[in-house]
């Protein structure tokens, strides 16, 4: 049977044009039965790899041994030539695959060899299986690095599955029943569903408040994340969820002057940046000419030498309608930066037809539904980066989050020099506005309540009363919201937030940042076979940030002391211009450009979302000029999810998804059957046999 499973892989991989050997991050499934084995674990696991081939296109393993069907497929950037998962310890009762790069791979392999370990590998991951012998469950203190993995104990009979502190690498997880399925994307999950599909009501609700599913919720009922900082442990008893990490504000450990918390920073970013340096692959900066890509390449070049550098700048044709703005391109910006530390600059300027083009196929890259403009700027910079054969980008992701750089954060200044207003004449002026329809009643609204009760996080979207009026006014039929600041795992990170800037920040760290930010970049630039790293996320500048007081973030503006540690670094004009963000003209092109498509979309008889929002969409589409931002937001989230769900392996009946008794069906071909444990593990059902019709 292995013999056959390789073979239909290496068929699929000469199928898109990949060789095996090539200058090689991965995707890994794992089938776990819950009472013995069952004849089809080898077919399932192979389905769940190959919907998953474009996260591997170098390698791939597969391994069934007792109660566990475990596999990967390989994007090689460390030891090219040996390693190859699944990886073994010394006596091979250990079995593990990873998806992702332990950057103190290093130092823990010399400590281990000490111990007297033996590797077989120069793989970063095979350190994993040795910590796990010395150290069990406790050696996820002693990673560093973007991961997620499954590690399979024959001794325990048990799976041990891990993802890092943050959430850079993705991993889901389902009860199918008589065992539990886990794999790096949710594609891989979804034919395994047996009979039906239905939408998480409360995540679709979720959905339209954060423009994305937060923490454990996917649109799909029965189909979860592993948390960020989390570990489990699958077995016949059962899953059982750990937490190993929490996102803590801790008062400053050191006391120092600014002029030192400065440089101490600075040695942290380049400490962090040079160790996540890919040495034996091509790579490039994902440039954009503001503060953090610039520091990137500015220190990537500090390490380079006269070595070659590389920088990657999407921007956009300005759209017909507001032609005269023209934040809607950093070009020149990054032309400049790029020029200054000597990177060989390749961009591409491009128009909305040709983003309309490919839109339909970066909501399939996505795996899930997120409304994130900047997926369309992100999905032309990874095609450019594999045209030009590069195999890591790298990405100033996450000092936004850490050190406060969204402009957002500026409102708790604001609401705290409000408070200081009894709150009954902020009341009394908040109705008064009301009546009047008049602006400035949201304000007062968010000074008179917690941040928990109002703060949607960076890429709130629809408001509680925008999302009644779309989804309607029952709760029953409309799902709740539930506040992403629930769980026990979050009791003590909420605790240490002492400011309302600290908990505005903490929702955008265990939400915002994993949820959108990474899953966008790891699921984009994976369906191009590229790996994307973010060195600022370095576990030491993660704690740095975590302990350093608001003061030194946010003053006039944010990233206060980030500026500070770059001065010298970066050229001035950068480092004091103002924060744009990339501005994605999705707006302009919903009511210009794009405007008959995303009206046949979402107002069509066929529209999947039709149930949903019903007539309600329409009024978005008649918003006045001076609405027209915002209405275009709205729109592109709801765009998303029809895109979305009409390219999800199945078709809903007249929106049969958003109701409990008329479900959407798998067609039969693609359906792989739930084997009952009552009956041995046995089923007479073929398994699908169509690979990668929707992938």
């Amino acid at each position: 049977m292995l013999h056959r499973v390789r073979r239909v892989l290496d068929d699929v991989a000469r199928q898109m044009g990949l060789r095996k050997g090539q200058c090689w991050m991965c995707g890994i499934a794992a089938i776990v039965p819950k009472i013995h084995p069952f004849p089809q674990q080898e077919e399932i696991l192979v389905e769940m790899l190959d919907s998953m081939v474009h996260r591997g296109p170098d390698g791939h393993g597969v391994m069934q041994k007792g109660h566990l069907a475990l596999g990967m497929v390989r994007l090689a950037i460390v030891d090219l030539e040996h390693g190859m998962q699944p990886l073994f310890n010394e006596d091979q009762t250990l079995t593990l695959v990873c998806n992702g790069e332990i950057y103190n791979a290093d130092d823990l392999r010399t400590s281990l060899i000490k111990s007297g370990h033996t590797f077989q590998t120069f793989s970063d991951s095979e350190v994993i299986l040795h910590l796990y012998e010395e150290k069990g469950k406790e050696c996820l203190a002693d990673l560093e690095g973007i991961f997620a993995f499954a590690l399979w104990d024959e001794k325990e009979q048990e799976l041990f599955i891990a993802r890092d502190r943050l959430g850079v690498k993705p991993l889901y997880y389902m009860d199918q029943g008589a065992y539990w399925a886990i794999a790096s994307e949710m594609r891989a999950l979804l034919p395994l569903i047996d009979e039906a599909v239905h939408l998480d009501r409360d995540a679709v609700t979720a959905y339209h408040a954060y423009r994305f599913t937060p923490r454990e919720q996917t649109m799909v009922k029965g189909i979860y994340r592993l948390l960020p900082g989390h570990y489990a442990v699958a077995s016949k008893a059962g899953m059982v969820h750990h937490a190993y990490w929490t996102p803590v504000f801790a008062t400053p450990i050191v006391k120092r002057n600014h002029a030192d918390q400065a440089v101490h920073l600075r040695s942290l970013l380049f400490h962090a940046v040079k160790s996540q340096h890919a040495e034996e692959v091509k790579s490039a900066v994902l440039l954009s000419g503001g503060l953090d890509s610039t520091a990137l390449l500015a220190m990537r070049r500090e390490f380079l030498g006269n070595r070659e550098d590389y920088a990657i700048t999407v921007a956009f044709e300005r759209p017909k309608r507001h032609a005269e703005r023209e934040e809607y391109t950093e070009m020149s910006e990054a032309e400049r930066v790029a020029l200054r530390f000597g990177a060989q600059h390749l961009s591409q300027i491009v128009s909305a037809e040709e983003a309309l083009e490919a839109f339909p196929r970066i909501i399939q890259d996505l795996d899930e539904p997120i409304a994130d403009p900047t997926a369309i700027p992100l999905w032309f910079a990874a095609k450019l980066a594999k045209r030009h054969e590069t195999k890591v980008l790298y990405s100033g992701e996450g000092m936004d989050e850490l050190f406060a750089g969204y402009s957002i954060y500026g409102h708790e200044k604001v609401l705290r020099r409000m408070r200081m207003i009894p709150s009954s004449l902020r009341r009394a002026l908040r109705n008064t506005l009301l009546r009047a329809d008049l602006p400035g009643a949201g304000v007062l609204e968010r000074s008179l309540s917690d941040v928990e009760t109002w703060y949607q996080g960076v890429g709130g979207v629809f408001t509680r009363a925008e999302r009644i009026a779309l989804l309607g006014g029952d709760e029953s039929r409309r799902g709740k919201c539930p506040s992403a600041f629930y769980g026990e795992s979050l009791d003590k990170a909420k605790h240490s937030a002492g400011s309302d800037l600290q908990r505005m920040m903490l929702l955008d760290l265990v939400t915002w940042l994993p949820d959108n930010t990474l899953a966008k970049s790891d699921k984009i630039t994976m369906a191009h076979s590229v790996e994307m790293r973010v060195p600022f996320l370095n576990q030491e500048v993660v704690e740095y940030a975590l302990a350093c007081p608001d003061h030194l973030k946010w003053k006039r503006e944010g990233k206060e002391i980030v500026r500070r540690a770059l001065e010298g670094v970066i050229p001035e004009e950068v480092l004091r211009r103002k924060k744009v963000g990339f501005n994605v003209p999705v707006s302009a092109w919903i009511f210009g450009e794009w405007n008959s498509y995303a009206k046949a979309m979402l107002l069509s008889d066929d529209a999947v979302t039709r149930t949903l929002y019903e007539h309600r969409a329409a009024h978005l589409f008649d918003a006045k000029p001076s609405q027209q931002e915002r209405a275009g937001r709205l729109l592109f989230a709801m765009l998303t999810l029809e895109l979305w769900l009409r390219h999800m392996p199945m078709r809903a009946e007249k929106g049969g998804l958003f109701h409990e008794r008329e479900v959407a069906h798998y067609p039969t071909e693609r359906r792989i059957p739930r084997v009952d444990a009552a009956s041995g593990g046995k089923s007479d059902q073929a398994v699908a046999a169509s690979r990668r019709a929707w992938v």
